[in-house]
């Protein structure tokens, strides 16, 4: 037979969980209370950089608290989000960039985290085009003369990108691959020292988003050789693509944002209305202009589909490029 203070210790247990359940609510219709960091996988002063410093200055604005962005290059940029999703409490207080490179490199390297289950997806946000350039001194006057030159000296080709495992890696992996080169990839710690390398002539191409290399080119310090977009693209007038020249090659790299897993309805959908007034507005727009990137801006539903099934996709990108891990 119970006793009458089992019966008063089940209200008060309870009063107890609904309270905890009430201050949850409280918490999740109040975020944020304090600073947001995002948390960024490459160097200050790159593309992707400058890009997640606008959006979450913009979006800081609608939160009503600051938005913090730290900088974690490494691991193809999969050390930040999945520093992120290991460590951090699924709050809505630590978000990460992500970008193609976060579905790519557990087919290039083993992980410890899982690229669709580990995140909230929360907001897709813009996507990228991508160039091969050379010095403007360069002897290689175009893709022709690089393969030629690759092909009488195996190995000789250096190409930098922004770091290993990066999607500027994987391309000219496969752009190598495909044309039957070997080239030696020379990955950085960001887009500006890849781009320095260039112009030192410690390097001799570049393979990195629109963006960083067509300021390069209009001041006449590279030379584009060819885009990775599906149609010739205005801000590079004469650069044939990658398609054009038979390389089936044509690869925008969609970027946005991610969490840890289990994060709060109430969380995702207020960060994701910030985010997507940020990625709407006149000033970001601008800024799209002038880093040569594309619109491409999805909900939390639409963003988490497209990154399952581009996970499933990237594969044969990876296998073509000869990237692909051995089991």
């Amino acid at each position: 037979m119970n006793s009458p203070w089992a019966s008063v210790r089940r209200v008060m247990l309870a009063a107890t969980l609904v309270g905890a359940n009430g201050q949850i609510a409280i918490a999740e219709d109040a975020y944020p209370v304090r600073a947001i960091r995002l948390l960024v996988g490459f160097a200050p002063g790159g593309a992707t950089d400058v890009t997640f410093r606008k959006l979450g200055e913009l979006a800081s604005k609608q939160l009503g608290q600051p938005i913090i962005i730290e900088n974690k290059p490494g691991a193809g940029a999969t050390l930040a989000p999945s520093t992120m999703a290991k460590a951090e409490r699924p709050d809505g207080y630590t978000i990460a960039a992500a970008t193609a490179g976060l579905l790519r490199y557990p087919y290039m390297q083993k992980v410890d985290w899982d690229p669709i289950q580990d995140f909230t997806w929360i907001a897709g946000l813009g996507g990228y085009s991508f160039a091969l350039a050379v010095s403007a001194d360069s002897p290689l006057k175009n893709v022709t003369d690089l393969i030629a030159y690759a092909k009488d000296n195996p190995g000789k080709v250096t190409v930098a990108t922004a770091g290993a495992g990066t999607t500027m890696h994987l391309l000219a992996e496969a752009l190598a691959g495909m044309a039957g080169i070997e080239i030696t990839h020379v990955g950085y710690r960001g887009s500006s020292e890849a781009g320095t390398s260039v112009l030192g002539g410690h390097t001799m191409a570049m393979v990195d988003a629109v963006g960083t290399i067509v300021p390069y080119s209009e001041s006449g310090k590279m030379r584009v050789l060819l885009s990775f977009d599906a149609l010739p693209m205005d801000w590079l007038p004469g650069v044939p693509t990658a398609k054009s020249l038979g390389y089936d090659l044509v690869y925008p790299a969609p970027y946005g944002l991610v969490g840890p897993k289990g994060m709060p309805a109430p969380v995702v959908e207020k960060l994701y209305q910030a985010f997507n007034s940020a990625a709407e507005s006149d000033e970001y727009r601008k800024l799209l202009e002038t880093l040569k990137q594309t619109k491409w801006q999805r909900s939390p539903h639409e963003y988490e589909q497209w990154a399952r099934e581009f996970y499933v996709s990237e594969r044969s990108l990876v296998d073509r490029a000869k990237l692909l891990r051995q089991p």
